[in-house]
């Protein structure tokens, strides 16, 4: 046997081994190794953290949506009453001026009414005296004039309420 001859079992060489490049990897590759996962560590937060800003924007921007729309309602609702209420005014200026022309037509017709009335009865009291005239001479026969004739047909028809207004 010589000097370097000398048995080392193989669980004591395997352990050495490990040591050895436990030692190797923590001195060589621990620290880029460590630095790589610090950099997916840090790269998965920022993500995270932009997916969580991207969350708070959408509920920013849904909310300002309900704020609009709700905006939008109350501006709608509020020019169908404005509408409501023109149409409203326009019906009773509508109906104010047919019942002011109807108040109008009717004043016109009574008057035509009237005024028709007045002639009517005029040409009647006329066609009275002219008859009664008539009649009065036929009866009397006497010299009393036609003014005379007419005045006393028109009291005695004023006594009958068939006289002037």
């Amino acid at each position: 046997m010589g000097m370097f001859d000398f048995y080392i079992p193989e669980e004591i060489l395997v352990a050495l081994s490990l040591l050895v490049l436990v030692f190797v990897l923590t001195r060589i590759l621990w620290k880029p190794l460590m630095k790589v996962i610090d950099n997916r560590q840090s790269s998965v937060d920022e993500m995270l953290q932009s997916a969580e800003d991207a969350k708070a924007i959408i509920a920013e921007m849904e909310q300002q949506r309900a704020d609009h729309d709700a905006e939008l309602q109350r501006q709608t609702i509020a020019k169908i009453n404005e509408a409501r209420e023109l149409a409203a005014r326009e019906h009773d200026r509508i109906i104010t001026e047919a019942k002011e022309k109807a108040r109008k037509f009717a004043e016109a017709g009574e008057d035509r009414a009237r005024r028709a009335y007045e002639q009517s009865m005029n040409e009647s009291r006329e066609a009275i005296i002219t008859l009664a005239m008539g009649v009065a001479s036929c009866i009397v026969e006497s010299s009393v004039d036609s003014a005379k004739n007419r005045e006393l047909i028109e009291a005695m028809l004023r006594r009958a309420g068939v006289g002037h207004g």
